[in-house]
């Protein structure tokens, strides 16, 4: 087993893997700021930022939410290393909407990257978040909501907004039941804020021990959490909604694109097959589809 191996699987401090993702964020980065593909002229906050793999459906649902309940709101998007037709279907379809800035972190699906591994550490989704991040508060921007490009977001979100301050550093939802980590599918914070007080590397911590890399926020904001709940829903497995005080913020669905490029015959977690994810995955973007059309009707 070599060094990438040990280190994907788990077998590598956190420690390390902190250095490895710092080391590499800084070789993507300025890749990333010379391919702009896409940047419309836009006023408003707050901030909305995703990072995108291979889920252009359920990307452009989700920026159809935002846009309508958030019209004078600014999207950065930054496409993570997604196949090249992918690309094309995301930048096609986001034309239509007036207020986004689309990144890519490459023209289009590496190759040579990912027969040799390295796909996995060049294109993280920690790297990509740290990016959004870093890009939000060189734009001054106030406040920042990450989703994931699944996470479907309410109307509401000025509510939690209006809970950052002094005690309130970060806003998210448990990454699982009992951890004292937010999950990026869906969260608040102040990017300016946050660049002042932890540098371009806000979101590693060289001791987390955690799964995630980006987690160390998480634990530089320890007791300045607000924590949301996550609901599964009873009807569509690997599918939750993020609420607080009885008030639903968001939905998400957890396998738009991991069953990408993968075979049918593969098992993922908890030994589910490609079949059954996919038929999952529709169920979820139906739902998500179901819940966008009549936020449209009721307004």
């Amino acid at each position: 087993m070599d060094n990438l191996e040990r280190v994907r699987n788990g077998l590598v401090p956190s420690i390390v893997k902190s250095q490895i993702e710092k080391m590499v964020f800084n070789y993507t980065a300025p890749r990333i700021k010379k391919q702009v593909l896409l940047k419309n002229k836009f006023g408003g906050c707050p901030v909305f930022c995703i990072v995108h793999w291979n889920a252009p459906d359920f990307l452009l649902l989700n920026v159809s939410q935002i846009e309508f309940l958030y019209p004078n709101s600014k999207i950065y998007i930054l496409d993570n290393g997604s196949q090249q037709i992918c690309i094309y279907d995301i930048v096609k379809g986001l034309k239509r909407f007036k207020n986004i800035t689309l990144f890519a972190a490459s023209p289009g699906y590496p190759n040579w990257e990912t027969r040799i591994g390295a796909d996995h550490w060049l294109y993280s989704h920690a790297k990509g978040l740290q990016f959004l991040l870093n890009y939000a508060a060189e734009q001054q921007d106030e406040v920042a909501v990450f989703l994931d490009q699944d996470c479907l977001s309410s109307g509401n979100i000025g509510d939690l907004i209006a809970k950052l301050g002094r005690n309130v550093m970060l806003i998210g939802a448990r990454a699982r039941t009992g951890d004292k980590v937010v999950h990026a599918s869906f969260m608040i914070l102040q990017p300016k804020r946050i660049k002042q007080l932890f540098g371009k590397f806000s979101l590693f911590h060289e001791r987390t021990n955690s799964f995630e890399p980006y987690h160390g926020l998480s634990f530089k904001t320890q007791g300045k959490i607000l924590f949301l709940e996550s609901t599964p829903n009873e009807k569509i497995p690997l599918f939750t909604s993020y609420s607080f005080q009885g008030t639903t913020y968001a939905w998400h669905a957890w396998y738009s694109s991991r069953t990408t490029l993968l075979p049918a015959k593969m098992l993922l977690s908890g030994n589910l097959s490609i079949p059954y994810l996919q038929s999952v995955r529709k169920l979820a973007y139906d739902y998500l589809k179901q819940i966008h059309e009549e936020t449209t009707r009721r307004r």
